[in-house]
């Protein structure tokens, strides 16, 4: 379908406003047409920047989101282009990103993007999200066109003009400012002394400095609240004209007023949407950072502390899920108004903290912070954490069923768990999923031995380094055996680090961290061609040819220079690409189904094999698993541990094996630890084996003594 025109079927509505979705993957657009069908919006569709760009000129939408990764022209030159435009300066664009690295934000916004969506995207608050940002820059708009228009009035009007005799305290004023403190024509001194009594009593002292200021001859401008004589209250803007052209400097003040009321109003409302949740009214991340910005420059002035809390609601999607968003958003209320009463310094809990300070937010979804601050000491914190919990965990009515929730606090203290706001958040986020890990509903404070932990994944990560640049690893090998004859036909590789001083280090402990660290990058490329170089001296030994795997992590696959690094691999070891094998996990392939069915057919057309792994945890479906260039399906370990006693496992494996023989995909049973096991898969026709029952995996020496033999082997 050629998406540089509109989709045809889909009709416009009147009176509905217009969003455009650029995106090139089909599936995403589709969702997101559908969500945004659902919020009452006519919906254009473009695969690429330059298709949206033509159909922008010719439909003029309110609003667009726009990926930022496409091909041809991406999410960056499309932002760019679009505000050359004359008529795209103004429209909001939302970027659709999966990349959530601060500098490419950055980029987006210096490109011209109104603001950004990380995916995945979280359909449940996608179309409020739009809504939100469409309402904000139509208020910006309308601010803007508002303040343009009264500074041309006042050029050319020169309304609300006043001339100010400071000797006889006269004010002598045009028509408009009258108007605008409600009043017919008076004698100048009775506007001087309305004027003067109207100043409200909390800017008084800022006015009369403003006024001396003028006399000394500055120009000037003031903004203050005006109580009327019939009760109401303007905000009113006085600019002091103290130029060289107006005679008598020092005796007469000259200069304009204007009610500015509505138009901080307007700010007003502008802040609420810019800082504030819609749905729980709190104050959003923006606005909470600010405030815990102010409380830890106090808290150190002060030599005070100051607490967070990272508070999360346990199952909070299955309420959501069950029930409906609308239920869910009442609960998000509820809970806000709950933390409110938990927190008040006039509660049980929080009594002798007259003095704390706080401040609530939600960052989203169902996550929600608590600051304390003016601390001296931390022994209430807990006492306050354990209240909330409490209050919260009462029942609640939500369409019609009685529902109890639970919650999870981490806590971290300035400045012992950190002195900036990044290490404190990111660490009382910490301690919150310490207590997710120990079973939800419970109170952990960011302590020691976290501290503790933190830094040795720091150490952990430089010394990963030093073992990649130092050929501290090494490559274990796992046979995959026939199901049938038990004979050795191929090697899965497994890299192993041996530290110098810590000796063995578990991949369940390094593996994350070079994940994190994207250390994994060049690890990866090591452990392939250590793959293949190991391939060629067993082969050199005159073994037999054998298939040897190596597993492609996420951000491997994702990785632009993946191909070429494999293909200089290959010619640099000269192996031969049809016994070297991927593994790759559907979940990684899923996360762009389109975009990983060009690698795997870049990779097949290398003369490379592909091997689903894990198959069955992941969420794939049969329309893409048909069109993967796949050769072996791997079960998962999770299915075959339980087995043959576990009906819904034996079932769901059986269904694995008869769909990759239905699709002419080899099958390979990971995990296999007993006979019966082994035996029930010869049974259903599995074509290999991997697992203890024959081996774990083990170093290159002894995998050598299994090539070309069926087990049991005499090693």
């Amino acid at each position: 379908m050629d998406r540089r025109k509109p989709i045809e079927g889909i009709r416009q509505k009147a009176g509905l406003e217009t969003v455009m979705v650029i995106d090139d993957d089909p599936m995403v657009r589709m969702l997101m047409v559908e969500a945004l069908h659902e919020a009452n919006f006519n919906v254009i569709e473009a695969s690429d920047g330059h298709a949206g760009l033509a159909m922008f000129v010719e439909h003029k939408p309110a609003l667009i989101l726009a990926d930022l990764q496409m091909p041809g022209m991406d999410g960056y030159s499309f932002c760019k282009s679009l505000r050359a435009f004359p008529d795209g300066k103004d429209v909001p664009i939302v970027v659709v990103t999966g990349v959530d690295d601060v500098e490419s934000i950055e980029r987006a916004y210096d490109c011209g993007a109104t603001d950004f969506i990380i995916k995945p995207i979280k359909w449940a608050i996608f179309r409020h999200r739009v809504q939100y940002i469409l309402r904000f820059s139509k208020a910006m708009q309308s601010a803007q066109q508002s303040s343009n228009l009264l500074a041309e009035a006042q050029r050319v009007a020169k309304l609300g003009n006043w001339t100010w005799d400071m000797d006889g305290k006269q004010l002598f004023v045009s028509e408009e400012s009258y108007r605008i403190f409600g009043v017919p024509r008076v004698a100048p001194e009775v506007f001087h002394k309305l004027l003067i009594n109207s100043v409200h009593q909390d800017d008084k002292n800022a006015f009369d400095i403003a006024v001396q200021k003028a006399i000394d001859g500055e120009s000037l401008d003031i903004a203050f609240k005006a109580c009327l004589s019939n009760g109401e209250e303007k905000t009113v803007l006085m600019h002091f004209d103290s130029s060289a052209e107006h005679l008598d400097p020092g005796h007469r003040v000259f200069g304009t007023i204007q009610d500015i009321s509505e138009q901080r109003r307007a700010e007003e409302s502008i802040r609420e949407l810019a800082y504030y949740d819609s749905i729980t009214g709190l104050p959003n991340r923006d606005l909470f950072k600010e405030h815990l910005s102010m409380a830890m420059h106090q808290a150190s002035r002060n030599r005070e502390k100051l607490a967070v809390m990272f508070l999360d609601l346990d199952k909070f999607k299955r309420i959501n899920d069950s029930l409906g968003h609308e239920a869910g958003d009442k609960l998000l209320k509820i809970v806000s108004e709950r933390l409110h009463e938990s927190v008040r310094s006039t509660d049980v809990a929080s009594r002798g903290l007259s003095d704390m300070g706080t401040s609530l937010a939600r960052l989203g979804g169902d996550e929600f912070t608590v600051m304390l601050s003016g601390l001296h000491g931390v022994e209430h914190v807990e006492l306050i954490a354990q209240r909330i919990l409490e209050r919260i965990a009462e029942p609640v009515m939500l369409s019609g069923n009685r529902v109890s929730v639970s919650s999870s606090i981490g806590i971290a203290v300035y400045p012992e768990d950190g002195e900036d706001i990044a290490t404190l958040l990111k660490n009382a986020d910490a301690a919150m999923y310490k207590v997710k890990s120990q079973g939800r509903n419970g109170v952990f404070f960011y302590d020691d031995a976290m501290r503790r932990q933190s830094h040795d994944r720091l150490q952990l990560e430089s010394e990963l380094h030093e073992a990649i640049e130092q050929d501290q690893l090494t490559l274990f090998y796992q046979p995959k055996v026939d199901a049938q004859t038990c004979r050795v036909l191929g090697f899965e590789a497994l890299v192993r680090w041996i530290h110098p001083k810590r000796g063995m280090v578990s991949p369940i402990d390094f593996i994350p961290v070079a994940e994190d660290s994207g250390l994994i990058i060049p690890m990866g490329i090591w452990i392939i061609k250590a793959a293949c170089q190991q391939y060629q001296q067993w082969c050199s030994a005159g073994d037999p040819q054998i298939s040897i795997s190596v597993n492609l992590s996420a951000h491997q696959f994702a990785d632009e220079n993946l191909l070429s690094a494999i293909r200089d691999i290959l010619e640099e070891t000269d192996m031969p690409a049809q016994f070297l094998e991927f593994e790759i996990t559907e979940t990684v392939l899923m996360q762009d189904a389109d975009a990983a069915l060009k690698i795997l057919n870049e990779m097949k057309a290398m003369g490379l094999k592909i091997s689903i792994d894990d198959f069955g945890t992941g969420y794939s479906s049969i329309s893409y698993l048909k069109h993967f260039p796949a050769d072996v399906l791997k079960i998962d370990r999770a299915f075959v541990k339980d087995l043959p006693d576990d009906e819904q496992d034996a079932t769901i494996t059986n269904a694995i094996i008869l769909l990759a023989k239905a699709l002419n995909l080899g099958i390979v049973a990971e995990g296999v630890e007993t006979e019966a096991q082994l035996q029930w898969m010869r049974d259903k026709a599995c074509d290999q084996i991997q697992g203890y029952f024959f081996s774990p995996p083990v170093p290159p020496e002894k995998a050598a003594k299994m090539l070309g033999k069926c087990f049991p082997l005499d090693l």
